[in-house]
């Protein structure tokens, strides 16, 4: 890994996190539902009544997982010696960085997580699952166990959190 890979950012400029992000508290936060994994009905996708009512509004998606920032996925990426995407600008260079990380952790936790951009508190969300699919994605619960237990060990950020719903400002999923 060298400074060459981005020509015009050193790795000191590339691995220099932005200052500390706001902290706060998701539980209360009216853009975060409640914690815990069930949903309550109306966040749900009635997958019936959308197809027997035409003016049925589904619910906004929400994606189930672990919010983490910019700086644990740049600490992540340097530890590991994951290799450095080829961009000009520090914020390509970085969203990147993030989406390469989320796909080093999809082949360790051998689990497809969704990369989503959250709307509170978090730079990115690392979902295990979103509202509309849960039910037929659903894991096992030692199978799950496995996955949290496998993104605990590998990011510290995680340790310290449950897994909640989180709302998305941009979904970056790749379908």
């Amino acid at each position: 890994m060298t400074s060459t890979t981005c020509s015009s950012l050193s790795l000191e400029e590339i691995y220099t996190p932005p200052p500390e992000p706001a902290t706060g508290d998701p539980d209360h936060d009216e853009d975060c539902p409640p914690p815990g994994k069930h949903l309550p009905n109306e966040l749900r996708l009635d997958r019936k009544r959308l197809k027997r009512d035409a003016k049925y509004r589904k619910p906004e998606k929400l994606f189930y997982g672990f919010g983490v920032n910019i700086r644990d996925c740049l600490e992540y990426h340097q530890t590991h010696h994951l290799p450095l995407p080829k961009y000009r600008t520090k914020h390509m260079l970085w969203l990147s960085i993030m989406k390469d990380v989320v796909k080093h952790l999809r082949q360790i936790c051998r689990h497809d997580f969704q990369f989503v951009m959250p709307r509170a508190y978090y730079d990115m969300e690392i979902a295990l699952y979103d509202s509309y699919t849960i039910h037929r994605e659903n894991l096992a619960r030692d199978e799950e166990e496995d996955v949290i237990r496998l993104l605990r060990q590998e990011l510290d950020v995680c340790k310290d959190q449950e897994p909640r719903w989180y709302y998305s400002r941009i979904d970056l999923c790749e379908d």
